[in-house]
């Protein structure tokens, strides 16, 4: 299990999941909570640019990585999220041999 410290209230994250974990590879949002079971986000709704949707909970035994944004971080998380979001389906098409639309 993860040290659940490491993701607080408040800390927006990009989760990285195991493929097949659910439907996207990597879920971008605000920490809502942490427990022994896992982390729930209120994911961002990309158009407004702001945790505004509805919330996903993702177990630790599904959570390979994350990108963690505190409030010691003054660059724009939403920016480098998507990049992140981008690049992990990039890599993962990759693996699976699937083409990448440009």
């Amino acid at each position: 299990m993860a040290n659940i410290s490491t993701l607080q209230k408040g800390f927006f994250v990009a989760l990285t999941l195991r493929h097949g974990a659910a439907p996207l590879d990597v879920y971008v949002g605000q920490v809502q909570e942490v427990d022994e079971h896992g982390v729930r986000i209120t994911l961002v709704d990309w158009l407004i640019g702001a945790a505004s949707g509805w919330d996903f909970f993702a177990p630790w035994s599904t959570i390979e990585s994350a990108l963690v944004g505190t409030p010691d971080h003054t660059l724009p998380f939403g920016d480098d999220a998507g990049k992140w979001q981008k690049q992990v389906e990039e890599v993962r098409a990759a693996e699976r041999g699937v083409p990448v639309p440009a």
